[in-house]
């Protein structure tokens, strides 16, 4: 009985957030609503309760009513399913409630005037018809109301631990209905799949949990109607944890959404099962055992899921072999009073001194799992961050005001060191509250692996690394369309198919790796494959015919790859679904340059290449050189700098038709002169007077010609705002020590005007 009211809540609570929900005449909803009423009906005869059945089916056929557009006033029956649910808890409590129906039942079209199909003993008596009463039922089991009841077939649920397999031969419209339904419930997984990424990166998330909650309640409803009582109790189990969740009774931990995607995993084999069956015209019931993950369900549930088994952390820390496990488990099903450790201790298997460390990284997890964490709004905590900037500004400042600096009190100089460094460390912490883990976007990419194997035919395999690798959360959401790109390239030009593979001695199935780890000031993201690598010659030929170069000798083979992100560019003699219009690796240039990134090709021809990402640990602070071009002073992004010097009258030289050249490394390079950019005056007039600073963007390099380094600095970026945000080589500015501002420059736009003047 308590398995009944449970269900019968959950489905009143899901038809009462339909109709919140739905937007517009939804007929897909409202057929599902259907579905559950005639459910909610059919299970409601276990209430022994005649008014409860007698409500739901009311309301059955006034939302029919509804489904065929003889009605769209949908008030009366908010109406009565309110009076639905209080007649549910007066069953529930035991309590009574004579609340005359007969004036909700007018409204809803139950009266001496719309008899129901004509038949004026199947109205319900007005007097009667209270709650707690036994009133006259809209529909005997003799005659027919005219309304088909089309959950009649389902299984009670008491009923769910009979799993008796549907009819392998149904018919065309049976075959056309199971059909849809595999194709909707698949199409609902896999936005499961994304939605718990979405989910465990923001727990405040409520539509990610509602979408999660309605597909396992769709998947629930249709299979106990379609008699897929194996998949019904599934979803079932899944839909009451994500009830939890939602309630607040659990919060999202990492065990919870790994027993969800298990739950996912093991859904998809039992509908692919169903499709299989289908269309061999066999059984739709794989069979499979769904009983422990039921019982891992229940358990996390019942508050079970805090502490890893113990094996299982001896396994992980190599003082213990799976094989050995498995016969201490089999050895505990015989004793079960005996725990695992001292099983394991008694036959050698294991130390006492490796138990007891096991069962210290078991407690170490719950502590640290139970620590206190505050949610807070993402504006609060980027205007925090933004006030932050500004304490770190007005600091420098304090610090090189002529009063502070020709001072010569100790104490204030104390002072000011104390100040300086609660400054930095308030930066640096209010700095990593912006920085989440590289996991959840690490993870959307493999349902599209797992997509773009089974659509090209290959064989692939997906790992990753450093997933717990923090990166800021813009750059994260930033990342996740760069990567989708990059993957797909790797996916059809990298891999080759299980044939190739093997011809070439290679293992058939391809590996792609997703690597994260931090450098210097960076992230660096590497997306690496197997393949075969970047074809030099077919760049070179493609290039040449797109007009891009003329003569590649003069080109390294670095230059060579990094046409790959010309636009338009694919070496592809084929547009296939995945790739091929040369729209993709034009735009990974462009995102990973807007965030102040840059990427780099690494190839080997039949090894595979390998993508490297690396972008800034947070958008809003610059790791930089700060330097002075006459008057004004300028700061070059640290990640783009190769070298600085002066350079001597030898390494000045001019070519014709390519301007100023200085020699570096035993190449010469174009020299940018800063003052012709901004018209501002230079001190030095020929370049051995001043210094250079040279720069890569983009595989090239250039010489910057300036007049003094000031030194390396952190700055807080700031926006030069909506007039000045489109001005070449200007990425933003700076507020200097001083309170001046000092502009950032962007490499990108500085290579274009320097082609433009040249």
């Amino acid at each position: 009985m308590a398995e009944v009211t449970e269900y019968i809540s959950n489905q009143i609570e899901s038809i009462a957030l339909a109709l919140v929900t739905m937007d517009g005449e939804d007929i897909p909803t409202l057929g599902e609503m259907l579905n559950q009423l005639a459910e909610i009906k059919n299970q409601g005869r276990a209430l022994s309760s005649d008014t409860f059945v007698t409500l739901a089916g009311v309301l059955e056929h006034y939302l029919e009513k509804v489904v065929l557009r003889e009605t769209s006033d949908l008030a009366p029956f908010e109406n009565c399913l309110e009076l639905l649910q209080r007649c549910f808890h007066s069953i529930c409590n035991g309590v009574e409630d004579s609340q005359d129906l007969a004036p909700l039942l007018s409204q809803l079209g139950f009266d001496s005037d719309d008899n129901n199909g004509g038949n004026g003993d199947n109205q319900p008596d007005k007097e009667a018809v209270r709650i707690g009463t036994a009133p006259v039922p809209l529909e005997s089991d003799s005659e027919s109301t005219g309304s088909v009841d089309v959950a009649e077939t389902a299984a009670p649920v008491e009923d769910l631990e009979h799993f008796n397999s549907p009819d392998p031969n149904p018919d065309e419209e049976d075959r056309e209905i199971i059909a849809g339904f595999v194709m909707e419930s698949l199409e609902g997984l896999e936005t499961v799949e994304v939605s718990l990424m979405d989910m465990e990166e923001n727990p405040d998330d409520t539509e990610s949990i509602n979408t999660i909650f309605r597909a396992f309640h769709t998947i629930k409803g249709v299979s106990a109607f379609l008699g897929f009582m194996r998949i019904n109790k599934l979803s079932h189990r899944s839909e009451n944890l994500l009830d939890m969740i939602r309630s607040g009774e659990l919060g999202i931990q990492s065990q919870i959404v790994d027993v969800i995607l298990d739950s996912v995993d093991l859904l998809k084999q039992l509908i692919h099962g169903v499709r299989d069956g289908l269309d061999a015209g066999g059984a739709m019931d794989l069979g499979l055992d769904i009983a422990p993950l039921v019982a891992r369900i229940e358990a996390v549930q019942n508050g079970d899921n805090e502490l890893r088994p113990i094996g299982r952390i001896m396994i992980e820390q190599g003082a213990l072999q799976e094989e050995d496990l498995t016969r201490a488990l089999d050895g505990q099903k015989a004793s079960p009073d005996k725990k695992v450790g001292e099983i394991l201790v008694k036959t050698g298997k294991a130390t006492p001194r490796q138990v007891v460390s096991a069962l210290r990284d078991q407690k170490k997890g719950l502590a640290h799992r139970t620590e206190l964490q505050v949610k807070v709004d993402t504006k609060k905590l980027d205007t925090l961050v933004d006030m932050t900037g500004e304490l770190v500004i007005a600091q420098s400042m304090l610090r090189q005001h002529p009063h502070i600096t020709a001072s010569r009190d100790q104490g204030l100089v104390h002072t000011l060191g104390q100040l300086s460094q609660i400054t930095s460390t308030l930066q640096a912490m209010t700095m990593s509250l912006r920085m989440v883990p590289i996991k959840s976007t690490f993870q959307k990419m493999v349902r599209l692996v797992r997509d773009l194997a089974r659509n090209s035919g290959k064989q692939v395999r997906l790992t990753m690394s450093g997933e717990d690798t923090e990166i800021d959360r813009n750059v994260v959401d930033e990342l996740y369309e760069p990567m989708v790109h990059m993957i797909r390239n790797s996916m059809d030009h990298g891999l080759e198919l299980a044939q190739e593979r093997m011809a070439a001695g290679k293992d058939p199935s391809g590996q792609i790796n997703l690597r994260a780890f931090h450098r210097g000031g960076n992230i660096v993201v590497e997306i690496s494959d197997d393949g075969r690598g970047l074809n030099k010659a077919r760049i070179i030929e493609k290039a040449k015919s797109n007009g891009l170069i003329t003569d590649e000798s003069k080109l390294s083979d670095e230059e060579i790859y990094n046409l790959v992100f010309q636009p338009g560019f694919s070496t592809a003699k084929e547009v296939s679904e995945i790739s091929g219009r040369g729209v993709g690796m034009d735009v990974v240039k462009k995102a990973i340059e807007k965030l102040r990134g840059r990427v780099d090709i690494q190839t080997r021809t039949s090894q595979g290449s390998t993508f490297v990402i690396s972008l800034p640990l947070t958008l809003a602070i610059i790791e930089g050189m700060l330097v002075r071009v006459g008057q004004d002073r300028y700061v070059i992004p640290a990640l783009s700098i190769i070298e600085s010097f002066r350079p001597s009258r030898e390494q000045y030289a001019t070519v014709a038709g390519q301007g100023e050249m200085i020699l570096t490394r035993g190449k010469l390079n174009p020299l940018v002169r800063m003052n012709k950019f901004f018209n501002c005056r230079f001190d030095a007039h020929y370049p051995w007077e001043a210094l250079v600073v040279t720069v890569e963007y983009d595989g090239k390099y250039m010489c910057l010609l300036l007049d003094e380094l000031l030194g390396k600095e952190e700055v807080v970026i700031k926006s030069m705002g909506e007039y000045m945000q489109n001005v070449k080589g200007i990425a933003g500015g700076a507020i200097m020590g001083d309170g001046k501002v000092g502009l950032i420059l962007d490499m990108a736009g500085i290579w274009q005007l320097a082609n433009s003047i040249n």
